[in-house]
């Protein structure tokens, strides 16, 4: 959790919690349960702001962007989350409608090397 959320911004992430998209499901498989060796926790209030994946360890907030969201706004909360040292990686949603999970699987290895990067260590299976 990130420095002053507002018991609003709390409220609005446990209600998402509870009715996660299509896609936040299917990305929420792969990362769970520490699978690669980082922990992962979904719709994480960070100040003003929630993000739809975080990881502590590589300080990664991972967003899946749906048409709702608006570029302009999203550039202020990436400049928030980046004061912080949080490095905010965006993958349209739309991306994990595929067919299969072999599909989804190059947006999973992209994530698990931006951990090890930003954690500087490697991931286990």
């Amino acid at each position: 959790m990130g420095p002053s959320n507002s018991g609003r911004t709390t409220d609005l992430a446990r209600t998402a919690r509870k009715a996660p998209s299509v896609a936040e499901s299917i990305i929420w498989k792969w990362l769970r349960n520490s699978r690669y060796g980082f922990k992962f926790r979904r719709e994480v209030p960070i100040g003003p702001y929630r993000v739809d994946f975080y990881c502590h360890e590589a300080r990664l907030a991972v967003e899946l962007d749906g048409e709702q969201h608006d570029p302009a706004s999203d550039g202020v909360r990436d400049e928030y989350l980046a004061s912080l040292g949080i490095y905010v990686h965006r993958i349209p949603n739309r991306q994990f409608f595929g067919l299969d999970d072999d599909s989804n699987r190059p947006y999973i290895d992209e994530i698990i090397k931006l951990c090890e990067s930003r954690s500087g260590r490697p991931a286990h299976p």
